[in-house]
């Protein structure tokens, strides 16, 4: 029974407002236990997959898999998205960095330093977005714990400076655009002096084989563009750590067959894996939030 129309909670079957109910503590005790572990472990150099809108990819040493929520990124890593897609990452000092559709991203180098037991951790990266959209946000219990970051993002034609803020940028084969939120960022390009980008709105781009002209101020409807490029559209397909709904790709009579299908959706970023059910090999994808993101998988396989 290749591709079938089952959408099932991870639960047993219950009446509508209990399961909801059900549902909606799975997700907040998941995002509980997430934030805790992360608090506990604020040394290590990995960078947490926490959702993902499908389909999107992670990509390691050449080999690339579909992107499932807790995968830990760390130096050398891609995280690739489809048209439509986005994920969220987070990083060792639980600062976000969120990707829109289309985007490809590359962990260039990682590492936390915490010199003493009881000193606040140092993260430095070097990140570079290949192409697409990117959107950067500290979190405040780092800032207020006084963690410190050295952080840059290199695009196409420029090099921004992180310095504890909240910023979206992009890159294609047209521009590279930075847009500031909140705090401070340093644009910097051709080892020219750089450009301080340190006021809410403040906005740069450089069209390839234009000259480079001054920052200017985004109008309210392109800040509402490019906050939407980076978020999560609920209900088109997201999988999260303790999501409680799964897609039934398919009811398969071998292993063979399963694997295969299994193996198919990997390729093309959905996250599927193989149980035994009563002598059959069932497909599925897990995770879902939602029973509309479930339908919406359903819908694009």
């Amino acid at each position: 029974m290749p591709l079938s129309a089952a959408l099932r909670p991870l639960a047993a079957a219950r009446s509508p407002r209990p399961f909801i109910r059900h549902a909606l503590g799975l997700l907040l005790l998941g995002a509980g236990l997430w934030a805790s572990q992360a608090n506990a472990h604020t040394a290590t150099t990995h960078t947490v997959v926490e959702a993902i809108q499908l389909p999107a990819w992670v990509e390691r040493n050449g080999q690339r898999r579909a992107a499932k929520p807790g995968v830990k990124l760390r130096s050398n890593d891609r995280a690739i998205t489809a048209g439509n897609a986005r994920m969220l990452l987070r990083m060792s000092d639980r600062s976000t960095i969120k990707l829109g559709e289309n985007t490809e991203f590359l962990i260039e180098t990682l590492a936390v330093r915490q010199p003493q037991a009881a000193s606040p951790s140092e993260l430095s990266a070097s990140l570079r977005l290949v192409t697409g959209v990117f959107r950067y946000a500290t979190d405040y219990s780092s800032k207020a714990l006084g963690q410190k970051r050295d952080i840059h993002l290199k695009m196409a034609t420029a090099t921004v400076g992180i310095r504890g803020t909240d910023f979206w940028s992009m890159t294609d084969a047209a521009h590279d655009a930075v847009c500031m939120f909140e705090g401070k960022v340093e644009v910097v390009r051709d080892n020219k002096p750089g450009v301080m980008l340190d006021k809410p709105g403040a906005f740069w781009v450089v069209f390839t084989g234009e000259p480079e002209q001054a920052a200017g101020q985004a109008t309210p409807d392109q800040l509402a563009k490019f906050i939407d490029q980076a978020e999560m559209q609920p209900g088109q397909g997201i999988v999260l750590q303790g999501g409680a709904w799964r897609t039934v790709a398919g009811l398969m009579p071998s292993g063979v067959q399963a694997n295969t299908l299994r193996a198919n959706l990997q390729a093309a970023g959905y996250p599927a894996e193989v149980v035994v059910k009563a002598g059959r090999f069932e497909v599925r994808i897990n995770q879902l939030a939602t029973r509309d993101d479930a339908q919406a998988v359903l819908k694009q396989l």
